[in-house]
């Protein structure tokens, strides 16, 4: 009797055991089929402020501008107070960007005969605008006419190539500098460069002056030219 008691105590055991182990299993099983809660979106939009301040960020620069102006819609919002529609200030040129049609490879004569020379004869030409090396070159001969001539040194002639100002000077009998210059001679081969000009043309002034005290004409046969 007291083995048959034992044996219902421990069957009593392994049922109240094998039910519990059961009902626990249930348990798991429905705690990790019951469906999961709402999963946060990872992609949330900013939020109308966020928007509102990313419109506000631009690349201000010379290469920012440069790039906006090349492709606007690669390179973000428009400025305040920009619209897409509104056309750009058209970009007006000023006088030194100028640069128009250049005299460079061409040559102009400026002298080609022969002249009487008694105190002094000048000679005004211009050198055109945009003109960027203008080389001034040229020969002249002076002699004397008639018998008894005499040597060919009593022919020299001074030449003088001067600009505006110092020709104003030298006939107003004011001591005056020249661009080129040189002593008295009968012959004499000239090859000198003038500044470049820009906007505006500049003149100058070929200027033959007999400075002997004798009397008497000197003739000159010139030839002179203006490359560029």
């Amino acid at each position: 009797m007291h083995r048959g008691l034992v044996w219902l105590v421990a069957s009593c055991v392994l049922v109240m055991g094998a039910a519990y182990t059961w009902s626990h299993r249930r348990n798991v099983v429905d705690a990790v089929a019951a469906p999961a809660g709402p999963v946060a979106d990872v992609h949330t939009p900013f939020s109308e402020s966020d928007q509102e301040a990313a419109q506000m960020v631009t690349l201000t620069g010379p290469l920012a501008d440069y790039m906006t102006h090349q492709n606007p819609g690669q390179m973000g919002a428009l400025k305040s107070g920009d619209s897409a529609d509104e056309p750009r200030k058209p970009y007006h040129p000023t006088e030194m960007d100028r640069v128009g049609d250049s005299p460079v490879g061409t040559s102009t004569p400026i002298l080609h005969k022969t002249f009487p020379v008694v105190a002094l004869v000048n000679l005004p030409f211009d050198i055109p605008p945009h003109a960027a090396s203008p080389q001034f070159k040229g020969t002249y001969h002076s002699f004397l006419k008639g018998s008894g001539a005499g040597s060919e040194n009593a022919a020299d002639v001074e030449l003088l190539l001067m600009n505006q100002q110092q020709f104003t000077d030298l006939l107003n009998g004011h001591a005056s500098d020249a661009v080129f210059s040189t002593e008295d001679a009968h012959s004499q081969e000239v090859n000198t460069s003038l500044p470049p000009t820009f906007n505006d043309p500049a003149r100058y002034y070929l200027v033959f002056r007999n400075n002997s005290r004798e009397r008497g004409k000197k003739f000159v046969k010139a030839d002179f030219q203006v490359d560029f």
